[in-house]
């Protein structure tokens, strides 16, 4: 048994998404097998659709990695002692702790002081890894923020203590996932559904050593706390910030935890949030909110051009996730972007690599990428958007691969 924490990983947003199944891969490579899986339902104890959640959990766990996912059913403060007995012997066993959507503040509150807590902080302090999504990452720094009650009940602005987890780092921290949320449509979401009037608001309250944690949806990030850093994947960016200085990081930067004073001597300067209005949305889909769409088409095809394999891959997977995020959210004009991309990106395959090794190293990873485009296909057919989804069966014909569908799925045959 470790005798050193385990990894701490926050997740924005997707934690139950098969666009972001290969995150939870990721994080599993770096866990001793067997992986044994459990999902804590507590911050969304309250909710009447709580067991249809934990059967999500549990069938996405089945259909994405082949595990049982067990349950930790602790909803209220008042379980009986039965059903806190049989969550703790879940969290017990397992070594992949998983918890995600509901309230932040219903999540403290009913962990503070827990047996269920208690159990969770032990089998971390073993080595278990901890991986926090949206709502329950919210609950892992010192401050939280109290989401429901601000965005949807418009109550006055303000911080709620949290657990402190991430305490153990050396920093005072306050977790803000969802940290670059575009589904209000004409109406400022980021930071967290909080908008940047109100994050204005939250900042001015925070103490002067406290450190923001931003994370991007579909993104995460993994805290060695003993090691004192962290790793950033997935599709978006992890911000530090403290006042008006930050620092951004993407998908495989390290970013090196330490004394709040030493972390402002790496970070920039920026214009503090400003606490008015926001300007009216626009309606353009490039612009501003999808600027990273339009950079990220750039950049692949820049990639492509250069045989860049790797960066090639990861662009093209990027982009499925934004398509997946915007369909899940029903931010279409984000998704048909992210599709439009994918459409102009494709023919361009065929001029890839101007080497042999690049060649041969594009013909190991031609089955993942044509798997991962017939994924986002079948994304966008199941949200009825025919048109996107023809797009992309067309852009393969263009290339020679010729999509079969049937009650079982897809297949493709190159002509």
């Amino acid at each position: 048994m470790s005798t050193q924490p385990g990894l701490v990983a926050i997740l924005g947003s997707g934690e139950l998404s098969d666009s972001m199944a290969e995150s939870h891969r990721w994080l599993m490579a770096r866990l001793e097998q067997p992986i044994v899986p459990v999902f804590v339902d507590t911050p969304a104890g309250f909710e009447l659709n709580i067991n249809n959640i934990d059967e999500k959990a549990v069938a996405y766990f089945k259909r994405n990695f082949g595990l049982d996912l067990s349950l930790a059913k602790y909803r209220s403060a008042d379980d009986n002692a039965e059903r806190v007995g049989a969550a703790i012997a879940a969290i017990r066993r397992a070594n992949y702790i998983f918890a995600g959507p509901g309230s932040p503040s219903y999540g403290v509150r009913m962990w503070r002081d827990s047996k269920v807590w208690d159990a969770i902080l032990t089998r971390w302090r073993e080595g278990a890894m901890l991986v926090f999504a949206s709502a329950a990452s919210l609950t892992l720094g010192k401050f939280t923020i109290p989401v429901y009650e601000i965005y949807k009940c418009g109550e006055e602005v303000r911080w709620l203590n949290g657990l402190n987890l991430l305490g153990t780092t050396g920093l005072d921290i306050a977790v803000i996932p969802h940290y670059n949320n575009n589904s209000g449509d004409q109406h400022d979401t980021r930071y967290c559904f909080m908008g940047a009037p109100r994050l204005a608001t939250l900042e001015k309250l925070l103490p002067t050593n406290a450190l923001e944690l931003g994370v991007d949806e579909y993104t995460g990030v993994c805290i060695d706390v003993t090691r004192g850093e962290a790793n950033v994947f997935g599709v978006g960016e992890v911000t530090l910030r403290h006042a008006a200085h930050q620092s951004v990081y993407q998908k495989g930067q390290t970013i090196q935890l330490g004394d709040i004073n030493a972390r402002l001597d790496t970070m920039s300067d920026v214009q503090p949030i400003s606490n008015s209005e926001p300007d009216e949305v626009s309606n353009d889909p490039a612009e501003p909110a999808n600027s990273d769409v339009v950079n990220l088409r750039a950049s692949v095809e820049d990639a492509i051009k250069n045989g860049k394999l790797e960066q090639t891959v990861n662009g093209l997977v990027s982009l499925n996730l934004i398509a997946s995020a915007g369909l899940e959210q029903g931010i279409y004009n984000r998704a048909e972007l992210a599709v439009q991309a994918l459409h102009h990106l494709l023919p361009l395959l065929t001029t890839f690599g101007n080497s042999a090794q690049a060649s041969t190293e594009f013909e190991a990873e031609r089955g993942k990428l044509l798997d991962l485009l017939i994924e986002a296909r079948a994304e966008l057919r199941k949200a009825k958007q025919w048109g996107a989804a023809d797009r992309i069966r067309d852009g393969l014909t263009a290339l020679g691969y010729v999509l079969a569908d049937s009650a079982v799925g897809t297949t493709w045959q190159h002509s």
